[in-house]
């Protein structure tokens, strides 16, 4: 009986501690080291009727892993909006002038990869409460279409180490 559990222990051994391994060892986004942006669900804003004077488009994003350079970082959000341009998916949007804001977060404690807004009675969780995390800003418009943006790093509280502003490719110090 003893020899019984004994090999039974041994096997549960041999045949958990390499699938514990595996799971443990399994590469995810964050691990992995790979930059990865992808828009925050439940973000998409849009601030003003028709006739107004001025309608803005507003999407947030998540980056994972972001560089702390912050030339690198210009050049990654840069790419992304070109490659997902959003004044092209709203063309539907009307109004006198059409501002178009795209803010970019890095992944925190307070700021999960799968974050979304939370509006329940009790709990009043929205991304205006996570600036602290917010490491790029990009804002153009029909009347100005030359993107200007702003790049932070921060520490892990969210003061401000080093901030860049560039309109268009061009630094204003």
């Amino acid at each position: 009986m003893i020899k019984f559990n004994v090999k039974m222990i041994v096997l549960m051994f041999i045949i958990f501690i390499p699938l514990l391994s595996l799971i443990g060892c399994n590469k995810n986004e964050e691990s992995s080291g790979e930059i990865k942006i992808f828009e925050i669900n439940n973000t998409e804003e849009i601030v003003g009727k028709k006739n107004d004077e001025e309608v803005r488009y507003k999407k947030h994003y998540m980056i994972l892993n972001p560089p702390k350079n912050l030339k690198e970082l210009k050049e990654i959000i840069e790419k992304y909006s070109k490659e997902h341009p959003i004044d092209e998916e709203k063309k539907d949007i009307e109004g006198e002038n059409r501002i178009f804001e795209m803010s970019f977060y890095r992944e925190s404690k307070d700021l999960p990869s799968d974050w979304e807004p939370d509006e329940s009675y009790m709990n009043t969780d929205r991304l205006e409460h996570h600036k602290n995390d917010l490491i790029a800003y990009i804002v153009w418009s029909d009347a100005k279409p030359e993107k200007e943006y702003d790049l932070y790093d921060k520490s892990k509280k969210g003061q401000i180490n080093k901030r860049m502003r560039f309109i268009g490719d061009q630094l204003i110090k």
